[in-house]
């Protein structure tokens, strides 16, 4: 075989010592010849960064420990005051949406512990009723950046050898009408997106800071607090929780005390939209719940 593009990713995809980026930008190359542009778009959100949270595949995800940084003791660990996970686990999952050479160079540092900033809708929770508003970040294992390397290396390996099993080779570097016909299956068969977008076309997926939200709801209505919420995906027994939670509670007259007293909550349904079930981007989700309940008391947002 003269020159097969094919056998050459294999080659590059197999060996752990070879550059990921290397091995990215020769999958580029084919993966355009052969018109298939999902998967070229995939590899360039790893060769570039992930736009939002809310974009970013399961592989790029994790657990991390919540620290914020004390001018005199330094960085200490974050207590969230509570132990149930459906509370705690959307506040510890990290995900990485830099380009994946930057994360390399972070795991070639060999620092053994990385750390990130929360989104800024968290920190504004984690702040609330706080005088003192610390930098708070998230810090994890460098092996997780290993891991992410890894899979992204795995996937194009198993793509390349399908390519291969249909009979795509490129020789010379052209692709044949027959190659091109076939290619499409190749993907399908090693599922390399599996996970790999996630609610990408969520409420403020691309907007983390200032979120400006058309809404229905009048001022001490629940009903019409009920139905905005249903637009986003949220579940009748969260509403009704959330219904309970509003009888229940001393009717703030501040955006602090909205999220002082339906923080868990707001925690709760944030959690939701980190795992894709909901139309709301997870880190746009705390400033998105909480604008909307401080509409319906009438609170200045």
């Amino acid at each position: 075989m003269p020159h097969s593009p094919v056998i050459e990713l294999q080659s590059l995809a197999s060996d752990p010592n070879s550059d990921i980026v290397a091995v990215l930008m020769k999958a580029k190359m084919i993966a355009v010849k052969l018109d298939l542009i999902d998967l070229a778009e995939w590899i360039e959100l790893e060769i570039n960064g992930y736009p939002t949270i809310a974009s970013v595949p399961e592989y790029r995800s994790g657990q991390g420990q919540l620290k914020a940084f004390n001018p005199v003791n330094g960085w200490i660990p974050v207590d969230l005051g509570v132990s149930d996970p459906k509370i705690t686990t959307p506040f510890t999952t990290f995900k990485l949406t830099e380009s994946i050479a930057s994360m390399k160079r972070l795991r070639d540092k060999d620092i053994g512990t990385v750390s990130l900033p929360i989104p800024v809708g968290y920190a504004q929770m984690l702040h609330a009723g706080q005088r003192s508003r610390y930098e708070i970040r998230w810090f994890f294992s460098s092996g997780k950046i290993d891991h992410v390397i890894t899979t992204v290396r795995n996937k194009i390996l198993d793509w390349s050898l399908e390519l291969e099993k249909q009979g795509v080779f490129g020789e010379g570097l052209i692709f044949t009408t027959t190659e091109k016909e076939v290619a499409p299956m190749t993907v399908n068969n090693t599922n390399i997106f599996h996970g790999a977008v996630n609610n990408a076309g969520a409420i403020g997926a691309g907007n983390t800071g200032d979120i400006q939200q058309q809404n229905s709801i009048s001022s001490g209505d629940i009903a019409s607090l009920e139905n905005e919420l249903k637009k986003y995906g949220i579940a009748d027994n969260d509403l009704s929780e959330l219904k309970q939670l509003v009888e229940q509670s001393t009717k703030p007259t501040s955006k602090t005390e909205v999220e002082k007293s339906f923080g868990a909550w707001i925690g709760k349904i944030t959690g939701q939209a980190f795992t894709g079930v909901l139309n709301i981007a997870g880190a746009a989700a705390p400033a998105i719940l909480t604008n909307a309940l401080c509409h319906f008391y009438n609170i200045p947002v």
